[in-house]
């Protein structure tokens, strides 16, 4: 057992009020009362800990309640784990968050053992957005959401290239790949909708009479429906066969919740889901290109069949 885990049970011990001492550490962990005595006075020279022995000498006390152990006293596979969530927030943060993530990890490093030496270790695997977020407006949203604050925007439909007036009522801010959305009732459409941040272009939070009462709407329910964050009004069952060769990657990974998988007797694999819409299926099938053919819905197929056209057209492919 490292000396960590020995302060971790000590520490565990006083608080559940059962008075531990060097001959119980030393029982406990089979080591010797030298050592527990040491983790002792590591406990109070590296950790601040308040340890003193109780007046009737049953073992040792916390003479202040409210101590907590650093809680980055880490295993060196948990430093590794927290060390790269800080890598990734960086990445994707604000400047104004990702600095203040910078300030944190700084603080914290005493209490990280390092895994690997400095610069050896990289978080990559989604793209930087084009435009920075301002802070102020993710405020904005994080204030609206927090007190059901009516939010009046002005957003950029990419799908409909128009920028319209919105008033929502923001219910959750979500982070998809580094990418911050806001899930909020929409008065325009009637309907939850997803508003990218990255496509807002002027904000203002509603104040007086401008609260909202929320619906019950199940955030997680709704975001299981999709693929990745793409939802449609009706929900689809999409079958698609994948070659021998591209079934190889496909049987590593699980892409959506309900996904079943048949084996085919040629090698290839057979991919089952039912999602709702299919406008994010399309694309991303079509980055497989020939190792994919859907068979089912009739619709989707017949899509990507034209987009195959298309690109035929457009190389100069045709056949003579």
């Amino acid at each position: 057992m490292s000396q960590l885990e020995r302060i971790r049970w000590i520490d565990a011990e006083i608080r559940a009020g059962h008075y531990p001492n060097a001959a119980r550490v030393s029982e406990e962990f089979e080591v010797t009362r030298r050592t527990a005595y040491a983790d002792r006075n590591h406990l109070i020279s590296r950790m601040g800990a308040p340890l003193a022995t109780d007046p009737s000498g049953r073992g040792w006390v916390y003479t202040e309640p409210s101590f907590m152990l650093p809680f980055l006293a880490l295993s060196q596979r948990e430093a590794g784990v927290l060390r790269r969530t800080f890598l990734s927030a960086r990445r994707y943060l604000a400047p104004t968050d990702a600095e203040e993530v910078a300030r944190i990890a700084e603080r914290l490093q005493p209490f990280m053992v390092p895994a690997l030496p400095a610069g050896h270790e990289q978080v990559r695997g989604s793209m930087q957005l084009s435009r920075l977020l301002s802070p102020e407006m993710a405020a904005a949203c994080e204030q609206a959401v927090a007190s059901r604050q009516r939010l009046q925007i002005l957003y950029y439909s990419v799908r409909r290239d128009e920028t319209a007036e919105r008033i929502v009522q923001p219910y959750e801010l979500l982070l998809w790949r580094g990418e911050p959305h806001l899930i909020a009732f929409c008065e325009l459409r009637g309907d939850i909708r997803q508003f990218f941040l990255g496509r807002v272009r002027e904000w203002r939070l509603l104040e007086g009479d401008a609260a909202f009462a929320r619906q019950d709407f199940d955030v997680e329910a709704y975001l299981r429906r999709g693929l990745d964050l793409q939802h449609g009004d009706e929900m689809v069952t999409v079958r698609v066969r994948f070659s021998p060769y591209q079934a190889r990657w496909i049987r590593e990974r699980r892409y959506h919740e309900s996904q079943t998988t048949e084996e085919l007797p040629d090698g290839s694999l057979l991919l089952t889901v039912r999602v709702a819409g299919t406008d994010e299926m399309r694309r991303w099938l079509l980055g497989y290109g020939g190792e994919a053919e859907v068979l089912e819905p009739e619709r989707l197929r017949l899509e990507i069949s034209t987009e195959a056209k298309k690109l035929q057209k457009m190389y100069g492919a045709e056949e003579k």
